[in-house]
């Protein structure tokens, strides 16, 4: 049985090695230097935008190697508790979250000194390698329309 319960062990840390892998994406962003053709005034924010959302990055991939290590751990035990893991997951995103913010309004800053099509070409940046939940905190905030609410008095129901 403790074999059985090892080698299950070694799969899912190799398994979760590439998922980790997959899921901090490392973009490349002396591409994105290139393809926005950045000029020498513009250089220093973009520096600081892209060392801020490495650093946030690299913070949560240190996080999912250490979840992995607990889960390693948690499975070598004769009687593993999930929960305990499952726990702390919530936690590691959101004990990053000042470091996502603080990326956010580099690119915010960023943004400011760049023309449209710049924008335009770190957005699409930005998605094609992080996702849209993955850069989301990186994007501008555009002001969304408020669903228009029914009259109080209104016989209609929704749908």
């Amino acid at each position: 049985m403790k074999t059985a319960r090892a080698i299950l062990a070694l799969f899912l840390t190799l398994a979760s090695l590439g998922a980790a892998a997959q899921i901090v994406p490392s973009p490349r962003f002396d591409e994105l230097e290139r393809r926005l053709q950045i000029r020498p005034e513009q250089k220093d924010q973009f520096d600081m935008a892209v060392g801020a959302t490495k650093r946030a990055l690299l913070a949560v991939g240190l996080s999912l190697m250490d979840m992995k290590q607990r889960l390693a751990e948690e499975l070598m035990k004769p009687r593993p508790d999930f929960s305990r893991l499952f726990d702390n997951a919530d936690k590691v995103f959101e004990q990053h979250e000042p470091l996502f913010r603080e990326a956010g309004r580099e690119w915010k800053s960023l943004y400011a000194q760049l023309d449209d099509r710049q924008i335009e070409t770190v957005k699409r940046f930005l998605l094609d390698n992080l996702g849209e939940l993955g850069a989301a905190p990186f994007l501008e905030d555009k002001a969304r329309p408020k669903p228009k609410a029914l009259p109080k008095d209104s016989d209609r129901e929704w749908i």
